[in-house]
């Protein structure tokens, strides 16, 4: 059974895209678009030890920065865990976030990526899809970035509707 709405919850592996709400001594809250919010501690991000007595964890990720980050661990009893020591994840600079359903996440993405594919080779934007509803987006043009939103937003009205592909190929190139 797949929702047609819903709040994200999260699962371990998801990448998630989110905002730094708040920096403490020893780490970030990070809204992700959930009813729950993340937390992240410096041995999530650096491969070495830190001593947060004297570096300023705002040198890395401070209030309003928006991440790309994996959810490592998470059970409903604690905040979930994000990391971004993987390749692929961290700082997002620039570009625009998109708010979508969770549930459209998979239409977005298409069958072995073949919609989010086509999408990124039509407008040679950047495209980086969280599990958790919020898409980033970045382009050469503001006109390029407008078209892949548009995009996203038929996607999530028609998602349960066939031939959406040519619909939303159609849209791009108008």
């Amino acid at each position: 059974v797949v929702a047609f709405e819903g709040a994200y919850i999260p699962k371990v592996g998801d990448v998630v895209i989110g905002k730094v709400i708040d920096v403490k001594m020893t780490s970030w809250r990070i809204d992700i678009n959930s009813p729950y919010q993340a937390t992240m501690h410096p041995v999530n991000i650096f491969e070495r030890r830190m001593d947060p007595l004297k570096e300023d964890l705002r040198r890395y990720f401070d209030v309003g920065d928006t991440l790309v980050a994996k959810i490592m661990a998470f059970d409903r009893t604690r905040a979930p865990l994000l990391t971004t020591k993987e390749r692929g994840l961290g700082k997002l600079q620039g570009g625009y976030l998109v708010n979508i359903l969770p549930t459209k996440i998979p239409r977005l993405i298409g069958r072995k990526g073949s919609m989010i594919n086509m999408i990124k080779k039509e407008t040679g934007c950047q495209i980086v899809i969280g599990q958790n509803g919020v898409v980033w987006v970045s382009g050469k043009s503001f006109e390029d970035e407008e078209r892949v939103i548009k995009a996203i937003r038929q996607i999530e009205r028609e998602a349960h509707t066939s031939g959406l592909t040519d619909r939303v190929r159609e849209l791009i190139h108008k």
